[in-house]
C-alpha cells in the first residue's frame, strides 16, 4: 500500500498522529476509537482523523464525552456519526472549559428523545455563547439545562431555544445586569429543582416580564415569585406574568397585591390562579393610563380584597373583579362601606350568596351599592321631574334609571327618558337637581326634536349619501371629503358605478351609523353632536331653560381637564365636547390645537346654527347631526393615527397637529401644568350627557354585566356575526332568592333562508284545514263601525232609550239622560309573539304506526312545529293581528340564540316562508332568557292585548342552567315578569310524561298539553282563537 502525502489513509499514519497526543488524551482517544470500531470502522476512522484538532480544544474527559456522544449517534445512523466527527469541535472553543461537560450531558440526554434535536442543541449552544459576554451566566444557564434535561429532554431543548431572548432581556439593564441575572438564575434554579421541565415556560415568559422594568423592580419580582414556588410552577408562572404588569402600572401597589395573593393562596391554587389571571385587566382599569381614579385607590382595593380573603377567597376574587365597575359609580370610601356591609350582613348566608353579593351579580347587591352613594337619587325626585317635563313639553313621559331592567329595550320608544340613578356632581342637592332638570330636558328634547324619528325624508337622504360616501375608495373619499367640506350643503357626487342604497323600513339613526367603517367611533361622535343639536333646539324653543343650561355650560367649562394631561387618543373627543357643550374650547386647547378647534367650530356652525339663521324655515334635525358626524369622523380619522393608543402625550418630536410647534409652546405647557391640577371626579359629567347613547346599537351593551363563573366548564362567549345584536338579561336564582344581574346574553339573529318548498308542502297537506281556518278567523275580524246605544251624547236618538225616558219621567221622574246613539270604529288590537323551541330534543321522531317504520315513517317534532307555524300564519293573516315568529336555542348562559323568523314590522312574504323552511333543531333550552327577550320585543308594540305563545316539547335545560328546579324557577319568574308587564303568556307543550312538572311550571299563566303531537298544526289556530275571543 502506498502512503499518501497526509498520512491519513494508513493505519501507520493514524497511529503516528495519535502518538503525538499527551498520554491522557492518547489513552482517551484509543479507548474511544476502539468503542467506535465496535459500531462502525468508518466512524472510528473519522474520529481518529479528527482527534488531533479536537485534542487542542478538549480535555481528556471532554474527548471521551465527545466520542461517546458520536458513538451513540452512530448507533442510530453511521452517516450521522461520520458527519458529527467531520464537523469537529470548533464551536466548543467559545464555551468555558468548566461548562463543556454540561453541554455533553444535555445533548446526550436529548439523544433519548431525538438525535436531530440533540445535534441542533449541540450547534445552538456555541451560538448562545458567542452572544453572551458573561461566561459565568452562560455556565449557570448550561447547568440549569442539565437539571431540566434530567426531568425532560424536550423541555431542556425548549429552554435553550429561549435563552438568547432571556440573555438580551438581562443585558438591557446595563451595569445592573449582574444583580438581575443572579435573581433570575436563583428563581430558575429553584423552579427547575421543583418543577423540572416547566422551567422552559418560565424562561419563555421572562423576556416579556422583564421588559420595561427597572433593575430594582426586576429583582423584586424574581424574589417575590420565588415565594410562590411552594404552590407549584403554574402559580409561579402566573405570578411572574401578572406581577410584571402590576409593577409597570403601579409600583406602590405591588406589595399589597403580593400580600393579597398570599392570603388567597391559603384557600387553594384554583382561586389563586384566577386572581392572578384577573389582575392585569383589573389593574389596567384601576391604575392604567385611562383610569380617572386616584393613585392610592388600587392599594385600598387590594387591602379590602385581602380582608375578604380571610373569610372566603372566592368572594375576595369576586370583589376584586367587580371593583373597577363599582368605582365608576361610587367613591373608594363608599366602595369600602359596601364591602363592610357585605362582610357584616352575609356572615350567616350561604357561600354562593356571599360570592354573588361581592360579584355584583344580584339585584340586592347592586341596590346596596346604590344606597351608599352620595348625592341626589333619581327615585327621590322622579315624580317632580316627570311633572316638570310634561309641563314643559305637553307630553306624557316615563322617567326610568339607566340601569333599570329591560331599559335597553325601550331606547327610542318616544315615551321614555333614561337618567342616572343618582348624581353627586355638586355638594348640595339643589344644584344636583338643576343638573337633573337639564339632563331631563335633554331627554325630552330627544323625543320632541326627533332623535329617534324613523323613515323621515332627511334620514333617507343621509343614509343614501353616507352609504355612497363610505362605499368609495380611500382616494375618492378624500376627494369627496375635501369638496364637501368646502361646500357641504351644495356639493354632491353622483357616479353610476355606486349602487344607490335605500334606508331599510322602520329605521332610525342607528341604521345610518352602521354605514360608517367604524360604527363605534361614529356612534360616540354622534352622541356629542346630537347633544349639541338638542341643546341648541332647547335654547331656541324654551327660553325659561336658558338659565339652567347656561349654569351647566359654565360648570362643564370650568371643570375640563388640562388638555395635555390627557392621553393623545382622548384629545379629539375632549375638544369636540368642549366646543359643543361647554361654550367653546378652553384657552389651552385653542392655543395648541387651534386649527382642529377651528374646523370643528366650522362644522357646528354649518350644520346647526346656519341651518336656522340663514333659511329661517327649518331647524336642524337628527339627519343634520348625522351629516355633521360624518365630517367630524373624517377629521378624526385624519388626525388620530391607529397607533395613538400607544402614543405618549408629551412627545415633542412628531410634527403634526398634536405636536408642539416651537420651544416656547412646550415651555408654556410646563408652566401651565404647574399652575393647574386636573380634578378627579367620582362621576365624569360628560358621561351623564352621553349615557343615553352608551348602549350599543339596538341596545347591545358595550360590556355585558355579570362576573365569570368559577366553574371551568362554562361555555365561552361566541363571537357575534354580522348583523347580530346582543342583549343582557337578569336571571332568577332560587338559592339566592334574587336575580343575577346581566347573567344571560341573548344574541338576536336572522334565520338563514331554507327551502320555501316546506311551506308549499305544508299548505298542500293541510289544504282543507287552511280553508276552514281562514273562514273562521275572517269571521273574527270586526266590522269597521259599530253602533253604541244609550250614550250621553251622539249623532242620533236611541228610540228605545227615548221611550224609556218618557215613561220613567211620567212614572217617578228618575229618568236616564242616556238617550243617544253613536257609531264607533272598533278594531282588534292584538299583538302576538310565537316563540318556538329549537332545541336538539325536537329532532325526535313521532309516528302513529311505530310497528310500521318503513311504510309509515315518523316525522320530527321540529317539522310538526313548523307546520303549526305555517297554519298560525294563515290564521293571523286572515284576522289581521300583528304578530312575530321567533325561535330559540342555547349553548350556555352567554350564548342564547334568538332567531327572528318574522318581526312585527315585516310583511308575510316568500322571504318569510324561506326562513320558516330554514328553521332547524340545534342545542339546548334556556327558556327563561328567551321569554324575557320575546317579552321585551312584545312590550314595544302599542297593541292593547299582548300575547306570548311558547311552543316547546319539554322542560328547560342548558349546560350551566343549574339543577332542574333552578331552571323551572327561573322560567316561572320570567313568565311572572311578563304577566305583570301586561303580557298574557301561554305554553303549548307535547310532553305528557312530565305533566306534574308542567303544571308547576306553567300553572300560573296557562298551558295545554297536546296528546297527539301530529295534531299540533290543526289545534294551534283553535287555541289562539280561544285565547283572543
Amino acid at each position: 500500500m502506498v502512503e499518501n502525502k497526509n498520512n491519513k489513509s494508513t493505519l501507520t499514519g493514524l497511529a503516528r498522529r495519535l502518538g503525538q497526543l499527551p498520554a491522557d488524551k492518547k489513552r482517551a482517544a484509543l479507548e474511544t476509537s476502539a468503542a467506535l470500531a465496535g459500531v462502525s470502522l468508518r466512524v472510528s476512522r473519522e474520529f481518529v482523523e479528527a482527534v488531533p484538532k479536537a485534542a487542542k480544544v478538549l480535555s481528556a474527559d471532554d474527548l471521551r464525552n465527545w466520542g461517546e456522544f458520536g458513538r451513540r449517534l452512530a448507533m442510530g445512523n453511521a452517516d450521522s456519526g461520520v458527519k458529527f466527527f467531520a464537523d469537529g469541535v470548533e464551536g466548543l472553543k467559545k464555551i468555558p472549559k468548566t461548562a463543556r461537560a454540561a453541554v455533553f450531558q444535555v445533548c446526550s440526554r436529548q439523544l433519548v428523545l431525538s438525535s436531530s434535536i440533540a445535534l441542533q442543541t449541540f450547534h445552538l449552544i456555541p451560538l448562545i455563547a458567542a452572544d453572551l459576554a458573561d461566561k459565568k451566566l452562560l455556565a449557570n444557564i448550561l447547568n440549569l439545562a442539565v437539571e431540566i434535561a434530567q426531568r425532560s429532554a424536550k423541555h431542556s431543548a425548549d429552554f435553550l431555544e429561549h435563552t438568547p431572548a432571556v440573555a438580551r432581556a438581562i443585558e438591557q439593564f446595563g451595569d445592573d445586569s449582574p444583580a438581575v441575572a443572579d435573581a433570575v438564575l436563583t428563581l430558575a434554579a429553584d423552579f427547575a429543582s421543583r418543577t423540572g421541565g416547566l422551567t422552559a415556560d418560565l424562561w419563555q415568559e421572562l423576556p416579556t416580564a422583564l421588559a420595561g422594568l427597572t433593575a430594582q423592580n426586576a429583582v423584586a419580582l424574581m424574589e417575590s415569585s420565588a415565594e410562590f414556588l411552594e404552590y407549584g410552577g403554574s402559580v409561579t408562572l402566573h405570578f411572574v406574568a401578572s406581577g410584571s404588569k402590576v409593577l409597570a402600572l403601579s409600583e406602590r401597589a405591588f406589595d399589597d397585591w403580593r400580600a393579597a395573593s398570599r392570603e388567597i393562596a391559603r384557600h387553594g391554587n384554583a382561586v389563586l390562579i384566577a386572581f392572578l389571571r384577573a389582575t392585569p385587566k383589573l389593574f389596567d382599569r384601576l391604575a392604567g393610563p385611562k383610569s380617572r381614579l386616584e393613585s392610592g385607590t388600587v392599594n385600598r382595593v387590594l387591602l379590602l380584597t385581602k380582608r375578604i380573603a380571610v373569610t372566603d377567597a372566592e368572594s375576595a376574587l369576586a370583589a376584586f373583579k367587580s371593583s373597577a365597575a363599582a368605582l365608576q359609580k361610587v367613591s373608594v370610601e363608599q366602595f369600602e362601606e359596601w364591602v363592610e356591609n357585605g362582610l357584616r350582613e352575609n356572615v350567616d348566608e350561604s357561600t354562593k350568596a356571599r360570592r354573588s353579593y361581592f360579584a355584583l351579580e344580584t339585584r340586592a347587591s347592586n341596590e346596596r351599592l346604590q344606597k351608599v352613594r352620595l348625592g341626589l337619587s333619581l327615585e327621590s325626585i322622579q315624580p317632580v321631574l316627570r311633572m316638570y317635563i310634561e309641563a314643559l313639553t305637553g307630553k306624557e313621559v316615563e322617567i326610568v334609571p339607566l340601569n333599570a331592567f329591560g331599559a335597553e329595550t325601550r331606547i327610542g320608544d318616544g315615551k321614555t327618558i333614561h337618567l342616572p340613578s343618582s348624581i353627586a356632581e355638586f355638594d348640595d342637592d339643589e344644584m344636583d337637581f338643576r343638573l337633573y332638570k337639564v339632563l331631563a330636558a335633554h331627554g325630552a328634547g330627544q323625543i320632541e326634536f326627533g332623535t329617534f324619528d324613523r323613515d323621515t325624508l332627511e334620514l333617507k337622504a343621509a343614509f343614501t349619501d353616507l352609504s355612497e360616501l363610505y362605499s368609495m375608495t380611500a382616494e375618492e373619499r378624500d376627494s369627496f371629503s375635501l369638496d364637501g367640506y368646502l361646500d357641504p350643503k351644495g356639493s354632491e357626487i353622483h357616479n353610476s358605478k355606486f349602487e344607490i342604497r335605500n334606508l331599510p323600513k322602520d329605521s332610525d339613526y342607528r341604521e345610518v351609523l352602521k354605514t360608517f367603517p367604524e360604527p363605534r367611533l361614529a356612534r360616540k361622535i354622534f352622541g356629542t353632536m346630537e347633544n349639541a343639536r338638542i341643546d341648541y333646539r332647547l335654547r331656541h324653543t324654551y327660553r325659561g331653560l336658558v338659565k339652567d343650561l347656561d349654569l351647566m355650560r359654565t360648570h362643564l367649562g370650568s371643570n375640563r381637564p388640562y388638555i395635555f394631561d390627557l392621553p393623545i387618543h382622548q384629545v379629539p373627543s375632549e375638544l369636540l365636547f368642549q366646543i359643543t357643550l361647554c361654550g367653546g374650547a378652553t384657552e389651552d386647547a385653542r392655543r395648541f390645537y387651534g386649527q382642529i378647534v377651528s374646523e370643528i367650530e366650522s362644522v357646528i356652525e354649518t350644520y346647526f346654527h346656519s341651518t336656522f339663521d340663514i333659511r329661517h324655515s327649518s331647524l336642524p334635525t337628527v339627519a343634520d347631526s348625522l351629516m355633521a358626524t360624518s365630517r367630524i369622523y373624517t377629521l378624526f380619522q385624519n388626525i388620530t393615527p391607529e397607533q395613538s393608543q400607544e402614543s405618549e402625550t408629551d412627545s415633542t418630536e412628531e410634527k403634526s397637529d398634536f405636536a408642539y410647534d416651537d420651544k416656547d409652546a412646550a415651555e408654556s405647557v410646563t408652566d401651565d401644568r404647574s399652575q393647574r391640577e386636573q380634578q378627579k371626579q367620582i362621576q365624569d359629567i360628560r358621561d351623564l350627557f352621553n349615557a343615553w347613547n352608551s348602549l350599543d346599537d339596538e341596545g347591545e351593551p358595550d360590556d355585558l354585566q355579570g362576573a365569570e363563573a368559577w366553574s371551568q366548564s362554562e361555555v365561552p362567549e361566541q363571537a357575534l356575526e354580522a348583523d347580530d345584536l346582543a342583549f343582557a338579561y337578569d336571571e332568577w336564582d332560587r338559592e339566592l332568592n334574587d336575580y343575577r344581574v346581566g347573567w344571560s346574553r341573548v344574541i338576536e339573529k336572522k334565520v338563514k333562508n331554507g327551502d320555501r318548498n316546506f311551506v308549499e308542502l305544508a299548505r298542500s297537506r293541510y289544504r282543507g284545514v287552511i280553508s276552514s281556518i281562514r273562514h273562521q278567523f275572517q269571521l273574527m275580524k270586526p266590522e269597521n263601525l259599530t253602533r253604541i246605544n244609550r250614550e250621553i251624547d251622539g249623532e242620533d236618538y236611541d228610540l228605545n232609550a227615548l221611550v224609556d225616558f218618557v215613561v220613567d219621567r211620567k212614572a217617578d221622574g228618575l229618568q236616564s239622560e242616556n238617550i243617544y246613539t253613536k257609531r264607533l270604529r272598533k278594531q282588534r288590537d292584538v299583538a302576538v309573539s310565537l316563540l318556538l323551541d329549537q332545541s336538539s330534543s325536537t329532532a325526535r321522531t313521532i309516528t302513529r304506526n311505530p310497528m310500521q317504520p318503513y311504510t309509515h315513517p315518523g316525522r320530527r317534532i321540529i317539522e310538526i312545529e313548523k307546520e303549526g307555524i305555517v297554519l298560525m300564519s294563515e290564521a293571523l293573516e286572515a284576522v289581521g293581528d300583528v304578530y312575530s315568529i321567533n325561535g330559540f336555542t342555547s349553548e350556555g348562559r352567554r350564548n342564547v340564540k334568538f332567531y327572528v323568523v318574522k318581526d312585527f314590522n315585516e310583511k308575510y312574504s316568500e322571504e318569510i316562508e324561506k326562513r320558516i323552511g330554514g328553521i332547524t333543531f340545534q342545542n339546548n333550552t334556556r327558556l327563561g332568557a328567551a321569554i324575557r327577550h320575546a317579552a321585551a320585543k312584545l312590550l314595544r308594540q302599542e297593541s292593547r292585548t299582548k300575547l306570548l305563545i311558547i311552543l316547546t316539547d319539554g322542560r328547560p335545560y342548558d349546560h350551566d342552567y343549574g339543577d332542574a328546579r333552578y331552571a323551572r324557577e327561573d322560567v316561572r319568574e320570567a313568565l311572572t315578569e311578563a304577566k305583570m308587564s301586561g303580557i298574557t303568556p301561554f305554553c303549548i307543550t307535547v310532553d305528557r310524561e312530565s305533566e306534574a312538572e308542567l303544571k308547576d311550571l306553567y300553572g300560573d299563566v296557562g298551558y295545554t298539553i297536546i296528546d297527539d303531537v301530529l295534531s299540533l298544526p290543526e289545534r294551534m289556530p283553535n287555541i289562539y282563537r280561544r285565547l283572543t275571543s
